[in-house]
């Protein structure tokens, strides 16, 4: 990896006392020995968890990421007391930081006018989630080598495991299982958030492969790497990435020190991934048409991604060799790196211009494509998803933001509550959770006054990591992190990448970490300082962080084994959704879960005692007002039934299956209560879990 260290001095002469310690091989990966080698324990850590979580349904569940937001909280206390942790005040990432813990802080009083408080407690938590992550990166003492190194590990990590889910998926006979509407979905099962998933750390590593600091070996496994995730992101054929990619890929060479360097080494990686581009769409293509082959279209494009990369660990390892034995003077280089933007920038212009020329009447398409956006209509397409125009309801969702955004100004409707909104307000038959939008989610969920406090923290970000130091590699490492953020954000502009932990804690860490490389620091050399006695404010703020994780967190644990057990021990059942109660007193799951329990069981007495605890915490619930109806005119209580069913209807005016109980129930129909949870069940097969 690089050579240069926390600074060019240390590097050079790493001290006598350390290598003998160490070890010659141990001096030689780390120049600054022992306590070097300690600022990448923290890093070792949050890599491990990060690729965990991208393993793992992107550590959506809650049962997954708040064990990994506990781990983070304690790494950050014990951090803190080190010296090797920055608490320096008069820089732009403590304010950076201080506003990102206020946007936290009025996140947590959000709880208070929020309808739906379960689900606010644990938006809130998840921001608190965020905040640690931020405080640990931008804070930790860092040097450009162990940051490029924490980097390029993630990068192959991620590459790896998208390999590997392939294979699995191969070897087990079942290709199918891994797409959903035949593009790639796992390990996050969201096709987005694949895309995201391989896209963000893409930045950085582009950078890593253009630098001589690094070994040719390594730069050569970096661009085999890179083409991996690019394929691996073509399969998942995210139309968010295919607007966000080129964006981001523009603010790349425009940020990064050494572009033309940079832009070298990304269009070689671009060009030869481009040589299995035929064989990625294929797998769409092959399943959308149903005619089988799905394996062998999945078996080929696995095999062009092997050869790719084959293909480009040599080339790439040859080509880093020769380029680090070429010497040009700092003038010609300079000439030479303008030369080369240049030449991208003209080629670029004559490119859009023969597009619009080929298009034709692009006025016609643009209307045609706002048509497609804002009505949610399917574009025609039977060769890729990149080019079905705009087959989503994302308009819908935002138009109810913003409608509720203006119903609630100053402080939003509550973090994390959307879906009470978009089910009584929206038009589509969808059932989002979130507004799929950064932005919106940000506007709507925490009104002006968090908007205010987000985006001046993102303005303070940006601000800390415009500092530039002395070392050229170090500043160039730092741009390109800012850049794996951006596409975060940017392709989080128009999805849900906010509520995938594997994509936004990687998106925060690497702001983090551009900051904290843009810091001027000192070598480490100065004497160790006390630290301010606020520090020790830490630990009593970390045990009640502690308690606010672990209460939601035990209670879904609780919640997933009674729902695991009910049918074999329904009293062991009982006894753990009454523990999950009791440890998250906001949340209706567990009541949400005994009553379906209940009625399963055909216990309707206990049924409804269950829906009437689950509303008296949630009573925006269209589904415990419909349960609960139900469970009333199985009792005989006809009246009450109608009460609860208009409700429900008042609330979901729009599920086709409430008009129906109630008509049933107004004729003194008979109902099947299991007939209604089967159609319940299909409806949300149907529906696929959300919007892709």
């Amino acid at each position: 990896m690089p050579t240069g260290g926390p600074s060019a001095a240390e590097a050079r002469a790493p001290s006598a006392p350390d290598e003998a310690a160490s070890g010659l091989w141990l001096s030689r990966l780390w120049p600054g020995g022992l306590s070097d080698l300690a600022l990448a324990v923290p890093l070792v850590v949050m890599l491990i968890l990060f690729v965990f979580w991208a393993g793992d349904q992107g550590g959506f569940p809650t049962t997954v990421w708040y064990p990994g937001a506990l781990i983070t909280l304690w790494l950050l206390v014990i951090c803190v007391f080190d010296r090797r942790y920055s608490l320096r005040l008069r820089e732009w990432r403590t304010v950076a930081l201080a506003l990102l813990a206020l946007f936290t802080l009025w996140s947590f009083l959000s709880i208070i006018w929020a309808e739906v408080r379960g689900d606010a407690w644990d938006g809130a938590n998840q921001t608190l989630f965020y905040l640690t992550v931020f405080a640990l990166f931008s804070r930790w003492r860092m040097n450009a080598r162990i940051a490029a190194l924490f980097v390029s590990l993630y990068a192959v990590s991620v590459a790896v495991l998208g390999l590997i889910t392939i294979e699995l998926a191969l070897h087990g006979g079942h290709p199918a299982s891994i797409l959903f509407g035949w593009r790639l979905s796992s390990p996050i099962d969201y096709p987005n958030g694949e895309a995201g998933l391989f896209l963000i750390p893409l930045w950085p590593v582009l950078y890593l492969v253009s630098r001589k600091e690094l070994p040719p070996l390594a730069r050569g496994l970096l661009a085999a790497s890179a083409s991996l995730l690019l394929q691996l992101a073509v399969l998942a054929q995210s139309r968010g990435s295919m607007y966000a990619f080129p964006i981001v890929f523009l603010l790349f060479i425009a940020l990064v020190s050494g572009r033309g360097r940079a832009l070298a080494a990304a269009l070689a990686v671009i060009a030869v991934s481009a040589l299995n581009l035929n064989s990625l769409l294929n797998v769409y293509k092959v399943g959308d048409r149903g005619n089988g082959g799905l394996a062998n279209a999945l078996t080929q494009a696995r095999n062009g991604m092997l050869v790719t990369f084959v293909l480009l660990l040599v080339l790439g390892t040859l080509a880093a060799a020769l380029d680090g034995r070429v010497r040009l003077s700092e003038r010609f280089a300079r000439r030479l790196d303008r030369g080369v933007v240049a030449g991208f920038g003209l080629a670029l212009v004559l490119a859009a211009s023969v597009a619009v020329v080929s298009v034709g009447h692009p006025i016609r398409h643009v209307n045609t494509a706002w048509h497609n956006f804002s009505t949610g209509a399917e574009g025609d397409s039977n060769s890729s998803h990149f080019t079905s125009f705009y087959g989503t309801h994302r308009y819908d969702f935002w138009r109810v933001s913003v409608d509720e955004f203006r119903a609630h100004p100053v402080g939003g409707v509550g973090a994390n509550n959307f879906a009470v909104e978009y089910l009584r307000l929206g038009r589509s038959d969808e059932q989002p959770a979130n507004p799929h939008s950064i932005e919106f989610k940000v506007l709507l969920q925490t009104g002006v006054v968090g908007a205010l406090l987000f985006i001046s923290f993102i303005a303070s970000a940006l601000m800390a990591t415009r500092r530039k130091t002395e070392d050229f590699f170090r500043n160039g490492l730092a741009a390109s992190l800012l850049i794996g953020f951006a596409y975060w954000f940017v392709h989080g502009s128009v999805d849900w990448f906010w509520e995938l932990p594997a994509l936004a804690t990687v998106a925060f860490a690497f702001l983090g970490l551009s900051a904290a490389l843009s810091a001027s620091e000192s070598s480490g050399k100065e004497p160790a300082r006390r630290r301010p006695r606020g520090t020790l404010l830490i630990v009593p703020l970390a045990i009640v962080a502690t308690l606010s994780y672990a209460g939601p967190w035990l209670s879904a644990r609780y919640t997933d084994a009674a729902s695991s057990v009910w049918k074999a021990d329904p009293t062991l059942a009982s006894q753990q959704l009454d523990r999950a109660r009791s440890l998250d007193p906001l949340s209706d799951t567990p009541d949400l879960i005994a009553g379906t329990i209940a009625g399963r069981r055909h216990d309707y007495a206990g049924m409804r005692t269950a829906y009437e605890r689950a509303l008296a915490r949630n009573p925006v619930d269209w589904y415990a007002h419909f349960e609960l109806g139900m469970a009333e005119y199985l009792l005989g209580n006809r009246r009450e039934a109608l009460v609860h069913l208009e409700r429900a209807r008042q609330l979901d005016p729009r599920e086709p299956l409430i008009p129906e109980i109630i008509s049933r129930a107004r004729r003194h129909d008979s109902i099947n209560i299991t007939e209604v949870n089967e159609a319940f069940l299909n409806r949300a097969i149907e529906l696929g879990g959300g919007v892709r």
